[in-house]
């Protein structure tokens, strides 16, 4: 059984520590436990959504995923169970999950698997549980069943016109939208965020024709860089900034 655990806990205090023991107490020594990252920025649920979108792909069916970035623990707000492509997520239904294309959805009831649970650490005493029950009892025996996820980032097209938005910004400053490669397969004519606009798409980070560019990146999303710089500081572009795509 693989686990992967995605947090903004950072590497310091004992956070992670706790829901590691947790669930090898649970499910034994045989768990294979991967961190994805605990370094996403403190409540900042968007940038987890682009990592958990791009991640799971690398991973075996069967594996379940831990997303804990909740500024909302211990409110009312939802922890669910997401199906996705025969793998699982168990998270807070927030902008985390926003780029998730879910199969089917749980909602899980925090009652009903811990009484008890600390208000302020439910990762730990909810979510590594409902892990665990899923994994033993199936995911169509966890909670109740949802229809749909609170938050969607995914692109529209209205009138030859893509309108998507940035939805993350990695540690060299490259700015990544949520438009995909397969939305603009048969062309453009301009692209635009902010001020700038971009009229064809460079290959690779170090291109002759210009220091700043567009390009689909290594997991296919529409991408902007500058070679050896950070766009995001340059441009002064930041999450959910509008990115336009005209099309032919």
């Amino acid at each position: 059984m693989i686990i992967t655990l995605t947090t903004d806990f950072s590497d310091s205090g004992g956070f992670v520590a706790q829901l590691k023991a947790e669930l090898l107490k649970l499910f034994g020594e045989d768990v294979k436990i991967i961190d994805i990252t605990h370094n996403i920025t403190p409540f900042h649920s968007i940038e987890a959504a682009y990592i958990i979108k791009t991640t799971l792909p690398a991973f075996p069916k069967g594996s379940i995923h831990i997303v804990v970035v909740d500024p909302g623990v211990g409110t009312p707000r939802s922890i669910v169970a997401v199906k996705c492509k025969g793998q699982y997520i168990i998270s807070p239904d927030n902008e985390a999950l926003a780029l998730v294309e879910p199969e089917a959805i749980r909602e899980v009831d925090k009652a009903e698997i811990n009484p008890e649970s600390s208000k302020t650490f439910e990762a730990r005493d909810i979510m590594v549980k409902a892990a665990y029950l899923l994994s033993k009892k199936g995911f169509e025996n966890i909670g109740r069943p949802k229809d749909s996820l609170n938050h969607s980032l995914k692109p529209t097209i209205e009138n030859k016109k893509i309108t998507g938005h940035i939805v993350y910004i990695d540690n060299f400053g490259n700015c990544i939208s949520n438009i995909r490669e397969e939305h603009i397969k048969n062309g453009f004519t301009r692209i635009r965020l902010k001020n700038l606009e971009f009229r064809h798409l460079e290959e690779t980070y170090h291109s002759p024709t210009s220091l700043y560019k567009a390009l689909i990146n290594s997991a296919g999303y529409l991408e902007f860089a500058y070679f050896k710089k950070k766009f995001s500081e340059e441009f002064g572009v930041d999450y959910l900034d509008e990115v336009n795509v005209y099309l032919p």
